[in-house]
């Protein structure tokens, strides 16, 4: 252990090289301890990952077992033919409208000078 100084004492070459190789030690002992520490977090995430992996595996194999999940069947596949039309149908009716409602955005953008809020005036 090193002489304890006061702050009386004078500060020779010796005291100083004493004190520079004092701080050089402690440095070291401090890089080392770093060092060590970053090993240990990345085994520690490296082994967090594992337990994931692990966890996520058994959950599907779980699920799977207990509620004997399957492949969702294609959709429409259990729907009666007519009631596939009318979906059909339906989609047909809101792209043509989703279509209008594009070209009508349009055309207000186009006249949005022209127009003044809350007035209705005819066709």
């Amino acid at each position: 252990m090193a002489k304890k100084m006061s702050s009386e004492d004078k500060i020779n070459d010796t005291t100083l090289h004493e004190l520079l190789l004092m701080m050089d030690a402690r440095l070291k002992h401090i890089e080392d301890i770093s060092a060590d520490n970053r090993a240990i977090i990345v085994k520690l995430v490296k082994q967090s990952n594992q337990v994931v992996e692990f966890l996520k595996q058994l959950e599907l194999e779980v699920n799977d077992l207990e509620y004997g999940i399957e492949e969702p069947p294609p959709f429409g596949a259990n729907l009666p033919s007519d009631k596939l039309e009318e979906l059909k149908e339906l989609f047909d009716d809101f792209k043509e409208k989703k279509d209008e409602l594009k070209e009508f955005e349009k055309e207000l953008k186009k006249h949005k000078g022209k127009l003044t809020p809350g007035q209705v005036g005819e066709s």
